[in-house]
């Protein structure tokens, strides 16, 4: 066993990896500051969550990937330092150690070393080959996709593109369906008042929108997503009553959410777009406060889906644990569904380690993607692969002990799930 574990951790520090959805900056995708790090966003709000207050470390008492925290990055370090020590127990806690100590080289930061950190950090971060480094080097990644495009070149071909932020539904957990019927109203040019209208909302969105070599479109949807009544009459419906002030309940958004969807699918067929991913699972609250959601109607709207755009592939990504099962069920007996990564409320080992056996028990070798790292800077992309390859690399060699896998068959996992995968699924 020491030398199936041995082969085992060279498999994985040694396969190349396509990161499937990020949210690098093309032009520039390393951190720019220390505060970049440090207050990522998932940080960020354990912080508050352990008492700091949200207006600390940014002044519109929103995280830096929302609003620009008009306040200076060292100060910003020096004030989160105090909190920091609450969530030394945290997977966020502890991978943020990693960061500093395995790419920066600061075992502890403290009051005495913040300066040098900083100053550290900001240099590498003026550096074209240290992105490169933590990406190619550290984190062995081949490529990675990302859904955040300004229109300024990349600073590097390995750096790929796709697409999200669909106008697919008349819900969110920070504005009201009045709210988003207003954005909606802007962005077309006129009042959305009908199924038709919405349609030419999204057709509009689909020419305006995609970037340049576009590889897949991605959408969060309810999970109260509704197959039922999902049609011309019923939207027109929902949407004038809307407009008159009634707020919907979850079965009618659910419904508006799976017609936008569809017509979205209906557009992207004018492209050489085929790959739509779903999110699901979470809602964020005002401030910026995430929560789980979970519903029983999801699985089937899903599946019917898949089976009336057959010539679509779905790739599903959950952050609720509780679709764990029926994401790993839908890639099992669908053919044009797989499922990737471990999404906001499911990275964390255990929720990590629960879906890759579910996966590895019931879902087809070729079709689970088994990392995207979700980052906003690429010194992030490390960590959470570091954490995903511990506990993939305990589960196959568990597995090769009860005489479940060969040696062969794990490494052919690392191989598919980590690479191979990826770029058949993505068409990267």
């Amino acid at each position: 066993m020491d030398e199936v574990r041995k082969t085992i951790t060279r498999a994985l520090d040694s396969v190349r990896v396509v990161d499937s959805h990020c949210h690098l900056r093309p032009e520039k995708p390393s951190a720019d500051t220390l505060a970049d790090i440090l207050l990522y966003h998932h940080v960020w709000i354990e912080l508050v969550s352990a008492g700091m207050d949200r207006y600390e470390v940014t002044r519109p008492g929103l995280p830096h990937e929302l609003r620009d925290p008009e306040m200076p990055p060292v100060e910003r370090v020096r004030k989160a330092l105090n909190y920091l020590d609450r969530i030394r127990n945290t997977t966020c806690g502890v991978m943020l150690h990693w960061i500093l100590k395995d790419l920066y080289g600061v075992e502890a930061l403290d009051a005495r070393n913040i300066e040098q950190a900083c100053a550290l950090v900001e240099e590498r971060g003026c550096d074209p080959a240290w992105q490169e480094r933590v990406l190619r080097e550290y984190s062995q990644m081949d490529c990675n996709v990302t859904v955040e495009y300004s229109g300024k070149p990349s600073c590097s071909p390995r750096i790929l593109r796709a697409a999200e932020g669909m106008p697919v539904n008349l819900t969110s957990g920070k504005q009201s369906p009045q709210e988003i019927l207003a954005g909606m109203d802007r962005t077309l040019g006129r009042e959305v008042r009908s199924a038709a209208d919405f349609r030419a909302l999204i057709a509009r969105h689909v020419r305006e929108n995609l970037p340049p070599e576009c590889r897949y479109v991605a959408c969060w949807v309810p999970p109260f997503i509704n197959h039922e009544s999902a049609n011309d009459a019923e939207v027109s419906r929902v949407i004038g009553e809307v407009r008159n002030g009634r707020e919907p309940d979850s079965r009618e958004l659910g419904r508006v959410s799976c017609f936008g969807v569809a017509g979205l699918i209906e557009e992207l067929r004018k492209t050489p777009i085929r790959v739509i991913q779903l999110f699901v699972g979470a809602e964020v609250l005002p401030p910026h406060q995430a929560i789980t959601q979970w519903s029983e109607s999801l699985p089937g709207c899903v599946g019917r889906l898949a089976g009336q755009f057959e010539d679509f592939h779905f790739n599903l990504v959950s952050a609720s644990d509780h679709f764990t099962q029926d994401m790993a069920i839908l890639a099992k007996h669908v053919p044009n569904i797989s499922v990737a990564g471990y999404w906001w409320h499911t990275l964390y080992p255990f929720y990590i380690r629960k879906a890759i056996e579910t996966r590895l028990d019931m879902v087809p070798i070729n079709k689970v993607a088994g990392f995207f790292s979700d980052a906003y800077h690429s010194e992030w992309c490390y960590p959470k692969l570091k954490l995903v390859k511990q506990i993939l690399a305990e589960v196959l060699i568990e597995r090769i002990q009860k005489g479940w896998y060969t040696l062969d068959a794990a490494q052919e996992i690392v191989n598919r799930w980590f690479y191979q995968n990826p770029k058949e699924i993505f068409r990267v």
